[in-house]
């Protein structure tokens, strides 16, 4: 999901997913840094789900992709 100036302001673990796979593979990044949408600290549900899901998912992508 992007807000109207194209900012990416997430989605569902698959959309996070394929947006970093993308922007690791096309763009060539390197690294990402997750921010709260208040600005404030990431709650822990979103840091685990981040962490857990969706980090290891765009390595295996990355991966797989490499090989």
């Amino acid at each position: 999901m992007r807000d109207r100036a194209g900012r990416w302001t997430g989605g569902s673990v698959g959309q996070w997913v394929e947006e970093l796979t993308g922007t690791v593979l096309e763009l060539g990044a390197s690294g990402f840094i997750l921010f709260s949408a208040s600005g404030g600290t990431q709650d822990g549900v979103s840091l685990g789900r981040w962490a857990t899901e969706i980090v290891s998912s765009v390595r295996e992508a990355i991966m797989k992709e490499n090989h």
